[in-house]
């Protein structure tokens, strides 16, 4: 069946989710048969996190972009739960007046569950992207399985998640699992030279040793953030001829909080430099030349393990995450976190890292994306009546 011109919304709110979602933007932006509209808020718009619409304006769409506000001022669970009322609220009254045929949303955050209700609620068709991971340790988890059920065609990284959406009761021939975006960020981005990156440091030099830090709250533990910054800390001070590359928290509930720890302590070290956001380029690029990355960040998941880079993750946020042999899980305290760096450092395991072989490699997955999209479109039963998909299964 042929079809006119399709419009297409692709929704960004954080720097996270930007990243992996570049690849899909650019073959939508060059394809004949589609007109994009980029849907942006959250901390793309706030200065505090790092004012990245800037980004996404440099890599050339800035007459596609709808810059939605949303309330993220105040990062408590109250906040965050008052915010995702604002932005169901503000979401549809743009959608009332400019309906895409079908939405694009990659992940799990607050935002991403909000812009995905208001188009479920309003009868605009959702192409989630990442969807079927697990991440016990944060909200993320289970918002990421609610936009999973309220959307129409799912794009996981992995044979993994691509099970749990079915487990989820999503029919199977909805179900494409393409690889992992953000793996193919890493394998088609164009990586700044190392002395580009030398030149972000205070000192030149801090170059040849530096790690990647980057620790997010984990929003199903009650107060238990600065705790385990302060451990981190602790143990990065331990580390002998270390220097440290920071960037920020995102707008997680208790993310102010870590910012303000990190900022304040930076101002009694000279080997660390701390950043609000790097972006996608740079942040790559740094993470390439860094010896190991240290948090609990996704990246240290995802990216790291593609570009050869050794992953300390700490604590419970990325629990129940496929992970490769060259990340570390360890405990959020002083005497754990150490041990695990100085295992990353070592030249055994740097060399694990660098021959790490990580099963989500996929240059292709955006070209996938869009070529089911389009396949949606040219079928004439496009009905948004959901079938539930079940699985035999003995309950005892």
């Amino acid at each position: 069946m042929k079809f006119d011109m399709l419009k297409i919304a692709v929704f960004t709110g954080t720097r996270a989710d930007y990243t992996p979602l570049k690849p899909v933007i650019d073959k939508l932006f060059h394809d004949s048969d589609i007109e994009i509209k980029l849907i942006v808020t959250g901390s793309h718009l706030n200065h505090n996190f790092g004012h990245t619409i800037d980004e996404i304006e440099k890599d050339g769409y800035g007459k596609y972009i709808v810059k939605i506000p949303i309330p993220i001022e105040d990062d408590s669970k109250y906040g965050m739960a008052t915010a995702t009322g604002t932005a169901i609220c503000k979401f549809s009254e743009y959608f009332k007046n400019n309906t895409p045929q079908m939405l694009i949303v990659l992940g799990d955050r607050f935002e991403a569950m909000a812009v995905a209700t208001s188009a479920f609620l309003m009868g605009i068709p959702i192409a989630h992207i990442a969807g079927g991971d697990v991440t016990e340790g944060v909200v993320d988890d289970s918002i990421r399985h609610c936009i999973t059920k309220m959307s129409n065609l799912h794009f996981p990284g992995s044979e993994e998640s691509a099970k749990r959406i079915i487990q989820l009761g999503e029919l199977p021939e909805n179900v494409f699992n393409v690889g992992d975006t953000s793996v193919e960020s890493c394998l088609t981005t164009k990586y700044l030279s190392k002395e580009e990156i030398a030149c972000m440091f205070p000192n030149k030099e801090m170059i040849e040793n530096y790690s990647i830090v980057t620790f997010h709250p984990v929003t199903l533990e009650s107060n238990t953030s600065e705790e385990q910054v302060y451990q981190l800390i602790k143990a990065m001070d331990k580390i002998e001829g270390m220097n440290y590359l920071i960037t920020l928290s995102n707008a997680d509930s208790g993310g102010r909080t870590i910012n303000e720890i990190w900022q304040k302590e930076a101002k009694n070290r000279n080997n660390w430099l701390v950043t609000v956001s790097l972006g996608s380029i740079k942040y790559l690029s740094a993470l390439k030349y860094s010896k190991v990355i240290i948090g609990n960040s996704s990246s240290g998941v995802v990216e790291a393990p593609v570009i050869g880079v050794p992953t300390v993750n700490i604590g419970d946020r990325q629990k129940g995450r496929a992970k490769t042999k060259s990340v570390i899980d360890c405990l959020p305290n002083e005497f754990d976190i150490e041990k695990a760096i100085k295992k990353a450092l070592s030249d055994d395991f740097q060399k694990i890292a660098k021959g790490q072989i990580d099963y989500y490699k996929n240059n292709r997955a955006s070209t996938q994306i869009v070529a089911h999209i389009k396949d949606y479109f040219s079928k004439s039963d496009r009905s948004l009546k959901k079938h539930f998909h079940d699985i035999e299964f003995d309950v005892k």
